[in-house]
């Protein structure tokens, strides 16, 4: 085992929040570690034109505008913008069992998007050229396989034999997050039984930079408009969540029986599905650390919490952490503290648990909203839908909020 080597931070975990962490702290001066278990060659592979549908990533994200700035701010959005992505100004949201649509549009709101779909792929390479730019020291290709205290700082063993050590460590290793369970934060956390289904369609419509969501009781469709080089405006983003044993059935159908049902469940809203990715499937479970700190140690993202993902909300969310952690550790360096001033850490849990938490209780509302199949509670959520809809000015306020406006 090799001598400790000593920074003032250590964020394992360089995936689209941690990396974005690492680059925040280091431009604040601080001397920064970031941890990341994929070598930097496979997160810097060149990308290839998206002439068909399986040039496409199949994990997206749906960033809102408060996500775009933080990613400005740090000097990322350039860099994602200069590659494909696709911004969309209008959402549209219905009941599969009723009449009930919201049509949201950007140009009532007075703002350029609602938000922009992005490949995460592409999203992570724009961070990590920043990264490597920033002066932040890269330890790429190697995980974390130990875990100590060392004169009240955290050591850090990685799987080559390195030892880093920090007073404060940034936990960003996603959901099943090592880190966490190291330093001994409990979770709450449920299984929601139902499975995720990606990939990507060509259609025969263009997707007017539409994000395209529908309600059933078995789970919520999504289509997210998607953008090629070119222009070409008929590529789609799907994720269909679907109680298990549906979503197990799906997975099964060969191609064309599951592009018939897949037409089916958005009512054909742009014609036919005339190509397919391959897909790909995963279980949808919600889990939240009942705290986010321990002296010394600071969850981010993920490794904090995760949520359904019919909104879209789970990268905006642990960018809101990166925000309030960001803001939280310049002034304290700025008053000359150590990074792991207890005050600090405590300030940024409270700033961020409430907020987060009101998200998750919020999409789980939704969720059993629309999995309840009774007829008087079809008819009150269809007439909600349709009232909401026309009342302008709230409609437009639930959305800024969601995108991050207030």
């Amino acid at each position: 085992m090799s001598d400790p080597q000593t920074f003032d931070i250590v964020v394992i975990g360089g995936g689209m929040t941690g990396a974005a962490a690492a680059l925040g702290l280091s431009q604040q001066g601080w001397n920064v570690a970031l941890v990341e278990s994929a070598s930097r060659e496979a997160v810097q592979e060149t990308l290839q034109p998206a002439s068909a549908i399986h040039d496409f990533e199949p994990r997206v994200s749906a960033l809102s505008i408060a996500s775009q700035k933080l990613l400005d701010g740090l000097g990322v959005w350039s860099g994602v913008a200069a590659q494909r992505h696709c911004a969309y100004g209008h959402m549209a949201v219905w009941d599969a069992d009723g009449t009930g649509r919201i049509r949201f549009d950007a140009a009532e709101m007075a703002v350029p998007a609602l938000g922009v779909i992005v490949e995460n792929r592409i999203l992570v390479k724009a961070l990590m050229d920043k990264v490597v730019a920033s002066g932040t020291t890269l330890f790429d290709g190697v995980t974390v396989s130990g875990w100590r205290d060392l004169d009240g700082w955290k050591a850090s063993t990685l799987d080559d034999g390195q030892v880093l050590q920090a007073p404060l460590v940034v936990a960003a290793d996603g959901a099943n997050s090592r880190v966490r369970q190291w330093a001994g934060l409990p979770t709450r956390e449920w299984d929601y039984d139902q499975q995720g289904i990606v990939c990507t369609v060509e259609t025969a419509k263009p997707h007017g930079y539409t994000a395209w969501q529908r309600f059933s009781p078995t789970g919520p469709l999504a289509f997210l408009p998607l953008l090629n080089e070119e222009g070409d405006t008929r590529f789609c983003s799907i994720v269909w969540s679907q109680d298990t044993a549906e979503a197990r059935r799906l997975m099964a159908l060969d191609d064309d029986v599951f592009t018939h049902e897949l037409e089916q469940a958005i009512e054909r809203q742009l014609g036919a599905i005339t190509g397919i990715s391959k897909r790909f499937s995963f279980p949808l479970r919600q889990r939240h650390a009942k705290d986010y700190v321990r002296p010394g140690v600071a969850l981010i993202g993920d490794a904090a919490h995760t949520i359904h993902p019919l909104a879209g909300q789970g990268v905006n969310l642990g960018y809101g952490d990166v925000r309030v952690l960001l803001e939280e550790l310049e002034r304290l360096r700025a008053s000359g503290f150590a990074p792991n001033e207890p005050a600090t850490l405590a300030r940024y849990q409270r700033r961020r648990k409430g907020e987060n938490l009101a998200m998750m209780a919020a999409m789980e509302g939704f969720k059993q909203l629309f999995a309840r199949d009774e007829l008087p509670l079809r008819w009150v959520r269809n007439a909600g839908m349709r009232w909401l809809d026309g009342a302008g000015p709230l409609k437009n306020r639930l959305a800024a909020q969601a995108m991050g406006l207030d």
